[in-house]
């Protein structure tokens, strides 16, 4: 855990996640060696947990983080000589079905950021959250970390440190910005617009120093989404979804999305090209000789 957090910089949900998976995993080999020897456990001793786990009725999904947090572990063991042999190597993930993303429509998106009204310091910053997910696609524990330090309003830029400690520009458009600027003077006349504070700081009174809980920004985003659609799997996510979907409706180049939303790879960004195919027809009827 030490290793993932100061050497690998993981982020802190990733970190909890490692830390649920492998103390049950160890749990289960208690019970399943009475010896409680764990480097002396085989093949036999992580298949049993994952049909342990399988049979709770835990998705495809959640099994393949379950063994993904087992092999990590294990691949640390070898590397320092904890252990001989990686015995979690060979065992295959599960295929996951990839379930295509929620995201909100234009309309939708439009009605849900005229939601927050009145002028007050709490409508102008659940305003201005449900604005920078929508402008920037930025990811919720991203929004909670951004400094003012991290601001150029002039360029219409923030610099956002993503996952794996790798710094991106997002852009900000016209209205955020204009909210943004109406959120700065309140939290100037507060005095808390000091380079190192937090846009979003935490609400609570005995937190000075602290941001925003991802849990109060979750539930903010969640109670307006609920608002503008019927569709229970949306969340703060679900913008960022948005983001990419009308980004690609729009024209945008599919590498430039993958830049804005900090995928390392194409293929996470290519799960978006799934929700049109009516457009990838079109261009393809354009672009290929063949193609009429």
């Amino acid at each position: 855990m030490n290793y993932i957090e100061h050497v690998r910089r993981y982020s802190l949900h990733t970190i909890r996640s490692y830390k649920y998976d492998l103390n049950d995993y160890i749990s289960f080999c208690y019970d399943f060696d009475p010896e409680n020897n764990f480097f002396k456990l085989d093949q036999s001793a992580i298949q049993a947990y994952l049909q342990y786990v399988s049979q709770k009725g835990l998705s495809a999904k959640t099994l393949a983080r379950r063994l993904a947090s087992i092999k990590s572990l294990y691949k640390y063991m070898l590397k320092n000589k904890i252990v001989k042999i990686n015995i979690a190597e060979s065992i295959k993930t599960p295929k996951i079905n990839k379930e295509l993303p929620h995201y909100l429509s234009l309309k939708e998106a439009e009605d849900i950021l005229r939601l927050p009204k009145g002028n007050d310091e709490k409508s102008i910053r659940e305003k201005l959250i449900l604005e920078l997910f929508y402008t920037t696609g930025i990811r919720i524990s991203e929004l909670v970390s951004i400094r003012f330090s991290d601001i150029r309003l002039e360029e219409g830029v923030i610099y956002v440190m993503g996952k794996g400690s790798k710094e991106r520009i997002v852009m900000i458009g016209g209205d955020a910005q204009t909210t943004l600027r109406d959120y700065q003077k309140l939290l100037y006349d507060r005095k808390m617009i000091e380079p190192e504070n937090y846009l979003f700081p935490s609400l609570r009174r005995n937190s000075r120093n602290g941001h925003i809980a991802v849990k109060t920004v979750f539930n903010i985003a969640k109670k307006y989404l609920q608002q503008v659609s019927n569709d229970e799997k949306l969340s703060p996510h679900s913008l960022r979804h948005t983001f990419a979907t009308h980004m690609l409706n729009n024209g945008a180049d599919l590498m430039a999305i993958k830049d804005l939303l900090g995928h390392s790879s194409l293929s996470s960004t290519q799960v978006y090209t799934h929700l049109q195919p009516e457009k990838l027809k079109k261009i393809h009827g354009k672009a290929h000789p063949h193609g009429k």
